[in-house]
């Protein structure tokens, strides 16, 4: 044991430790993947509204008074809004028949409609409104900031926004339109802000093509599920009329069978890639960088002599909170991360190792083969080992059908291909014998 310490000592400390047993911090610090937003973070974030604060009794008892008043006032409304209809009603009847139409073309010409909306522009006084919530509500705390009402009345007492340039006017009206854009195309902050938001948008998009195929009768299938297996969102299909129909008597599959093996495959995607990154990593780096041999595959079950002893090299920094294994047999997503992130940042990496250094990684391997320990797995035997593996004789009823070896059929080929011999040769001296008694 003295001779192995002794060699040991004569080697950089910082080459020598092993992936299994390093114990070197991490710079790394764990990979969240918790959220989008998470898995994101170059991106900008939808702040998330943070929940008014609770009302007290007498506030809910005045809200309670507000919102009786505000019933009753509707249901004047709805009683003056249906007397009314009732006299148009009257009056279209007696406008059909005195101009011969049906009720229902005087109906469509009143109250005709398009269904195509486009998208309203940014108004003046939207945008300073914004700017004025942007300027007073920044820093006010929850329960504390500005109402709409209170904003229009700031906006409308405010001597500077009466008198703004053309200029001016612009730059209000863009930064109200950056913000709505950032809106549509930044990222939640939390999966229940991310469920909420997919749920609301399914349900609009489900109506739109309900509502197309009504106009238009055309036939459409949508599938929405989660991108990753932290993410609440629930996975939702649709179809519409019977387009549901289509997946069973087409492929004989049900439309729900679908929709769960597309989202086990959308939820594998981001693993995939980052294994096949790892591996390509760890083989690029092993044959060329230092070895200069090509087609050389990384053995973690025997490490320390396939890879160390035989090639030289030793691979420094491997994370000391995952298992030194295959990455494809990692569990989580997080530590695929990690390893990947250390491998990229270069603080997990191969090194080459001095004659000096193999020669005392062999010899601690000599030590520990002699106090019994097992250095190199063995390799799994054969089920029939030690036994005879002859080809069995096939029985008479077989041989018939069996297709010829390729040999056999090479020979055959061989031998049709010859120029057959006659049955007898005539010699020189029998052909002047027979000429002669001609």
């Amino acid at each position: 044991m003295s001779s192995a310490s002794n060699t040991s000592e004569s080697v950089p400390p910082s080459r020598i430790p092993s992936p299994i047993e390093n114990t070197r911090p991490d710079p790394l610090r764990d990979a969240n993947s918790s959220t989008w937003a998470a898995r994101n973070p170059t991106r900008s974030v939808i702040r998330a509204r943070t929940p008014p604060p609770r009302l007290s009794d007498a506030q809910k008892a005045s809200r309670k008074v507000k919102r009786d008043q505000k019933m009753e006032k509707t249901k004047r409304l709805h009683d003056a809004v249906a007397l009314y209809l009732d006299e148009q009603k009257l009056k279209i009847g007696s406008l059909s028949s005195a101009h011969n139409v049906t009720p229902t073309y005087i109906n469509d010409i009143i109250g005709s409609h398009t269904k195509y909306r486009t998208t309203c522009k940014v108004q003046l006084t939207n945008a300073l409104i914004h700017a004025k919530a942007k300027e007073m509500n920044t820093d006010q705390p929850v329960g504390s900031r500005y109402t709409l009402v209170e904003l229009r009345e700031m906006v409308a007492n405010d001597p500077q926004m009466k008198e703004l340039t053309k200029d001016e006017k612009a730059g209000y009206i863009a930064a109200l339109s950056e913000h709505r854009e950032q809106n549509f195309t930044n990222v939640r902050g939390n999966n229940m802000a991310a469920a909420r938001d997919v749920l609301l948008t399914t349900e609009r998009v489900v109506k739109e093509l309900d509502d197309l195929r009504v106009r238009t009768g055309t036939y459409a299938t949508m599938f929405v599920v989660r991108g990753h297996i932290n993410d609440t969102i629930q996975s939702s299909m649709h179809g519409t009329d019977n387009s549901e129909d289509f997946w069973e008597d087409v492929y004989d599959i049900p439309m729900a069978d679908y929709l769960r093996q597309y989202e086990q495959w959308a939820c594998t995607q981001n693993q995939m890639a980052t294994s096949i990154t790892i591996r390509n990593l760890h083989v690029v780096s092993l044959t060329v960088a230092l070895t200069g041999k090509k087609n050389i595959t990384m053995n973690y079950s025997n490490y320390e002599t396939a890879v160390v002893e035989t090639y030289a090299v030793r691979l420094i920094g491997w994370p000391a909170s995952i298992k030194f294994i295959n990455p494809s047999n990692i569990g989580t997503v997080g530590d695929i991360r990690k390893l990947r992130d250390a491998l990229k940042a270069r603080t997990c990496y191969w090194t080459a190792l001095t004659p000096v250094e193999v020669k005392a990684h062999t010899a601690e391997l000599d030590v520990r083969r002699s106090a019994g320990e097992v250095v190199r797995k063995p390799r799994k035997k054969r089920s029939d080992a030690g036994g005879s593996r002859k080809r069995k004789a096939l029985p008479a009823a077989h041989r018939e059908n069996k297709r010829p070896s390729k040999k056999a059929r090479k020979m055959a080929a061989s031998s049709s291909e010859a120029p057959k011999s006659v049955e007898f040769i005539v010699s020189s001296g029998e052909e002047e014998e027979d000429f002669e008694a001609m």
